[in-house]
């Protein structure tokens, strides 16, 4: 597919790397922004704190590229979850991080934006963005699309396609798939790749034991919670890692966000 910035190029799709200017220009064609988030929190042993947030901006930075959007400063305080006692992560409550989300939002809409979406990499976002999305269109009346760069959760029969056999893999291999996402992801966004501890995978994998299914089980049907007490719990250490196959899927979402923004336009 032909991306829409061929005829509309740029020097960069981050709207925090732009003049006023360029952004006033934009408006006057375009109403189009991605608000990447995610949690600053423990990955394992061998993969950056702010994983989920730099997923989803390369996801972001991607599909702003296909739906000639501009893509807003991350995001990256997204409420934790189960790794709120673990080295570095940084905890801010759900509530809060709904407030703020609408409040980011919000300021999208009044600066002209009218075709909002979000995109996480992080599980508990499932709860935080959609509430936030659901809460802006009641306020706003403005619909916000929320996709998840997470197997298991996308919305199109493409990212269905791949998500099959990414869970298989990482039943097989715990770790793999977001290990591959994120070196996709800084690949993408020009990042090192030492951000990753590359030696720790050459080592082997590592792993312990997950929390009791007394505590996890209920989860899954949004009741009891539990917090990860040791770090290989969260992203267990993989034996290896594919970044075709991490950038495959980022693509796909990328592509699916740029679907919702199109559907949009249909709107008004």
């Amino acid at each position: 597919m032909r991306s829409v910035s061929d005829t509309h190029r740029m020097p960069t799709r981050r709207l925090d790397y732009l003049t006023a200017p360029v952004v006033e220009e934009y408006l006057k064609r375009s109403d189009a922004a991605i608000l990447p988030l995610g949690p600053t929190e423990a990955h394992g042993l061998h993969l950056p704190l702010g994983c989920d947030y730099l997923i989803a901006l390369a996801t972001a930075e991607l599909a702003a590229r296909e739906a000639d959007a501009l893509v807003l400063p991350p995001f990256a305080y997204s409420w934790p979850g189960a790794t709120a006692k673990l080295p570095g992560t940084m905890r801010l409550p759900p509530d809060l991080v709904q407030q703020v989300l609408l409040a980011i939002l919000e300021g999208a809409v009044a600066q002209g934006f009218r075709r909002l979406a979000l995109v996480c990499a992080h599980g508990p976002d499932v709860f935080t963005a959609t509430a936030a999305a659901r809460h802006a269109f009641e306020r706003l009346g403005t619909p916000v699309a929320v996709h998840h760069a997470v197997p298991g959760r996308g919305t199109t029969p493409r990212e269905h396609g791949l998500a099959e056999p990414a869970l298989a893999r990482d039943r097989e291999e715990p770790g793999y798939g977001e290990t591959s996402r994120m070196m996709a992801a800084l690949e993408f966004l020009a990042l090192p790749s030492e951000l990753v501890d590359r030696a720790a995978i050459e080592r082997g994998p590592v792993r312990v034991a997950p929390p009791p299914a007394a505590l996890i089980d209920p989860v899954r049907s949004g009741g009891a919670g539990f917090f990860y007490t040791d770090l290989p719990q969260h992203i267990p250490t993989p034996g290896g890692y594919s970044i075709e196959d991490g950038r495959a899927y980022l693509e796909a979402v990328a592509a699916a966000i740029a679907e919702s923004l199109a559907a949009m336009l249909a709107l008004g």
